[in-house]
């Protein structure tokens, strides 16, 4: 008699998971969760190493870990990043990978276009000038100037997938001047959004917001750095809602203390919470938001009818809709049987 198929998730952030028990139980699978998100190596391989199929909130998956993980086939990242998952080792042993590109994307949008708006309207300077003003009895502006309107200034996206093509859409009503840089979309989905490739270098340079959408790779990391903000109008501000990793956070602190550039709104971090001498806090032109950019109540039920889809998909034999390692469908060691 065949054991039951097991799943295990290793980390979540929902208050309970009800949903996932009563699915789950409805398919006769072994279904177990945890909270291990910060656990070492060796723990996360003792416990997960004979599930079948993993969902991975922050748990980090490392080349150590994807080794020892014997029975594991999938491993599914609840979100969109995929980071803490070390892909070439998971392709290396036969594990497929993938993740929910599309479950949060309108709210990272919307988080995305708020900072725009608080930063590029210095929203935090105008509640110290509330207090201040009542205070004196008389409004003081002074420390405000100069505040300018966005109609006719240059938005510039870097990244114009999921979330970037959301901004891009929801940005056009504002009669603004839009330059995108994605140098991976194809020229029919060019077309089909209505706009050119433009090189990064252009993009920094000729726009007054920039909002940043990528991933982190090795291209990406750390490539928001002082190069690119000495290209930067002086009235410019840099909006992250993406990854903390793609932005050198020193030379961002720099650029903003001697006022190269005129503001930052982020909301992601290479670490993360920041630490206490994390040194964008502080500053009255960045406005740092608690990596908040994902969530909606809508949001967080989309992502989990998709996990639990995917995981129908997987006992079913087929693989996940959003694979991110689709190399490992050419090894030989290939873990999952696939009808």
């Amino acid at each position: 008699m065949s054991r039951k198929q097991i799943i295990k998730i290793t980390d979540f952030i929902e208050r309970e998971l009800d949903y996932e028990e009563r699915e789950l139980a409805k398919l006769g699978v072994d279904f177990s969760h945890y909270k291990m998100k910060s656990s070492p190596p060796a723990e996360l391989i003792r416990e997960f190493r004979d599930a079948d199929f993993l969902v991975v909130n922050m748990a980090k998956m490392t080349a150590e870990v994807m080794a020892r993980l014997d029975d594991v086939k999938v491993i599914i990242r609840h979100g969109i990043g995929f980071d803490n998952l070390n892909l070439p080792a998971a392709t290396e042993h036969g594990i497929i990978c993938a993740n929910e590109p599309t479950a949060s994307s309108e709210d990272v949008a919307e988080q995305a276009i708020m900072l725009i708006l608080a930063v590029w309207r210095k929203l935090f300077i105008q509640r110290e000038i509330l207090v201040d003003s009542v205070a004196r009895r008389k409004w003081v502006f002074d420390r405000i100037y100069p505040v300018y309107r966005m109609g006719g200034k240059t938005l510039g996206i870097i990244g114009c997938g999921n979330i970037g093509s959301i901004v891009l859409r929801k940005m056009r009503t504002f009669g603004m001047r839009i330059l995108v840089c994605d140098p991976y979309l194809s020229k029919e989905r060019l077309a089909e959004l209505g706009i050119e490739h433009t090189p990064i270098e252009t993009v920094m340079g000729e726009s007054d917001i920039v909002t940043i959408h990528v991933p982190v790779t090795d291209e990406t990391r750390g490539m928001f750095n002082v190069r690119l903000f000495e290209l930067m109008k002086p009235r410019a501000i840099l909006v992250n809602t993406a990854r903390g990793p793609v932005v050198n956070v020193p030379d961002l602190a720099r650029a903003l203390r001697e006022k190269r550039i005129a503001g930052a709104g982020v909301d992601v971090y290479d670490f993360e919470p920041p630490a206490t001498d994390y040194e964008l806090l502080g500053l009255d032109n960045a406005i740092l938001t608690p990596h908040m950019a994902w969530y909606s109540e809508e949001g967080g039920w989309d992502i989990r009818v998709m996990i639990v889809e995917d995981l129908k998909r997987c006992l079913d034999g087929k693989p996940p809709k959003n694979v991110i390692n689709p190399d490992v469908f050419k090894n030989p060691k290939l873990k999952m049987k696939l009808k």
